[in-house]
């Protein structure tokens, strides 16, 4: 659906009876925003939009559960107000009353957990509807110029571990889709950050299980456009880059690592065995596979940039970023699972070092921008351009060249980068 199309939303007529639109909705103004996610905002959060999707149903439990309905509203808008509809007045005070409200519920947890240690009742739909409530929280931070996600992926992390969800797999579907979201954001948040995730490392969903995850619904891989298992690969990769920071750090021998590096290359290898980076002209694939086929390149990306430490303008880095960049260039913009796009995207454009790649990368930028206009992608476009302007200082490259300088100049520009990461506050997903 196009985003344009929002201004039918807003001027669709009220489709629920007037006491009911009375007794949930304020005003006429905040029914209209809920339809606005009905109908538009609820189809772009997920990789692959359908019947049986959970941001969309899940506006159906908000009816009756404050906490969800005022994070809708803040959605949608925040949404609307990047498509020219509303006002900075507005935004704000549903964000406050957003945000209040979430403290308030938040409190009341506290309040059922003194010695946060104790798992409270996990089959509370009030302590649920907080959980996907906050978890939610990423999609508010991505459409604001300044949101900061951190201390929201702190507190889902908190709920998580609150109402035992580390160990035991929600049966509540829509808790299902939160616990998934929290999932993919933190591990995100982590590679954005150069750090481990929150989450510890029995988490359930760290644990390898397609036949759980990604048939049942609502599916891992529709959701996120990463299959679960190639999700704890990449959790893998996270760890293994810390370990190799923190061994560097120590000036200790990272052998076991590099070891257990190779192994891990050997299992993704042979689980993506079946993809080859190429897509013939006369071969038609869906975009969710091609989305897929995207994170698992990325995965070698990472491994080879972090783990092993390849240079960005080497050869294996150079043919990865190149392999990502063609098979991107097949998702055309707003096919859908292409909303679930930039973390790969901008993880991937950062390596970019001749003109023509760095061009390519800037216009498809714009065009994904143009169309779902999320503030947080041009803060991540402005980050990689920093990025290319303090490699090529360091290392005393222009855009088009291809070779190494000497290492020590390679491992200063790894450096300022790891430190940008970390200070950055932008994330997209």
């Amino acid at each position: 659906m196009d985003p344009a199309d929002g201004a039918d939303a807003l001027e669709t007529q009220a489709s629920l009876p007037t006491l009911f639109v009375d007794s949930v909705f304020g005003c006429a103004e905040e029914q209209s925003a809920w339809e606005y996610y009905v109908r538009l905002v609820s189809s772009n959060v997920p990789a692959l939009d359908g019947p049986d999707n959970p941001y969309r149903q899940l506006s159906i439990t908000a009816l009756s559960s404050p906490v969800l309905l005022h994070t809708i509203l803040c959605i949608a808008t925040e949404h609307m107000l990047n498509f020219g509809f509303g006002s900075v007045s507005l935004a704000a005070k549903r964000q406050q009353r957003m945000l209040r409200t979430i403290g308030q519920k938040l409190l009341g947890v506290h309040a059922g957990d003194p010695n946060a240690g104790a798992i409270v009742d996990y089959h509370n739909h009030e302590h649920e509807a907080l959980l996907a409530a906050v978890v939610l929280q990423g999609i508010v931070v991505a459409q604001t110029p300044d949101g900061v996600l951190e201390p929201h992926v702190k507190c889902a992390s908190f709920l998580l571990q609150t109402l035992g969800f580390f160990q035991n797999i929600p049966q509540n579907p829509l808790t299902r889709m939160a616990v998934q979201r929290f999932a993919m954001v933190d591990l995100m948040l982590a590679i954005s950050r150069q750090r481990r995730p929150y989450a510890p490392g029995d988490f359930i969903i760290y644990q390898p299980d397609p036949t759980r995850w990604d048939t049942i619904e609502p599916s891992f891989h529709k959701m996120t456009g990463c299959p679960q298992p190639l999700m704890c690969f990449l959790v893998r990769i996270s760890h293994l880059a810390c370990d190799v920071d923190e061994r560097h750090e120590h000036g200790t021998a990272t052998n076991d690592i590099l070891t257990e590096a190779l192994r891990l290359d050997s299992e993704l290898r042979a689980w993506g065995c079946q993809y080859t980076g190429n897509i013939p002209q006369d071969e038609l694939r869906a975009p969710l596979d091609i989305l897929t086929e995207c994170f698992y390149w990325t995965a070698h990306l990472l491994l080879a940039r972090r783990v092993f430490r390849d240079a960005t303008c080497s050869l294996r880095v150079q043919h990865l970023a190149h392999t990502c960049f063609g098979l991107m260039d097949h998702l055309s913009t707003g096919c859908g699972p292409d909303s679930s796009l930039p973390q790969p995207f901008y993880l991937a454009a950062r390596e970019a070092i001749t003109l023509q790649d760095r061009n390519w990368v800037r216009r498809k930028h714009a065009s994904m921008t143009a169309y779902y206009r999320e503030p947080q992608r041009n803060l991540a476009m402005e980050l990689t351009e920093r990025i290319w302007d303090t490699t090529d200082g360091l290392r005393g490259l222009g855009p088009d060249a291809v070779t190494a300088n000497d290492e020590s100049a390679l491992s200063m520009a790894d450096g300022y980068i790891k430190a940008l990461d970390r200070e950055s506050c932008l994330f997209i997903f």
